[in-house]
């Protein structure tokens, strides 16, 4: 794959996102109901992360607007996964805690984390060690334009 085209370089990134997104659309159970997307799985490891989290944070966080994370907070507290709680700090502020259940993902989606960490490792070491360099590079440099793209 040496000497790839811009075009052909472009195709091989569209393809990866894609099969990236269609595993994002796939619901995971783990044993646990009701079903779950992988998108929702990231909001709540991300909740658990920043304990006390408010949706203009988790929003900036997780690189969306606060209309499409008010969004799947709301899908996630009918289901059950997140709780909406009165600030410790202030009254005028909710913030987002987990439910039992939400851990039960969050840790489950860790230990699958974990597991595909390996995988990429294994990827890695078969390249040069400034390869992951390289990559974290380019994804904030097209970060960087798709945000410029992007309509205001």
């Amino acid at each position: 794959m040496d000497n790839l085209s811009i075009d052909q370089l472009c195709e091989l990134f569209l393809q990866t996102i894609n099969q990236y997104t269609v595993l994002e659309k796939l619901t995971h159970t783990y044993d646990i109901e009701p079903q779950i997307y992988l998108a929702e799985i990231h909001t709540i490891v991300a909740i658990e992360t920043h304990e006390n989290i408010n949706i203009t944070d988790l929003a900036k966080l997780q690189g969306i607007s606060k209309s499409a994370v008010s969004q799947a907070v709301s899908k996630l507290v009918k289901k059950g996964f997140i709780e909406k709680k009165v600030s410790p700090d202030t009254d005028n502020e909710v913030v987002l805690t987990l439910t039992v259940k939400g851990k039960q993902v969050a840790d489950l989606h860790k230990k699958q984390h974990s597991l595909l960490s390996e995988k990429l490792v294994a990827i890695f070491k078969k390249y040069p060690p400034e390869t992951v360099n390289t990559l974290s590079s380019l994804a904030v440099d097209l970060q960087k334009m798709w945000k410029e793209l992007s309509p205001k």
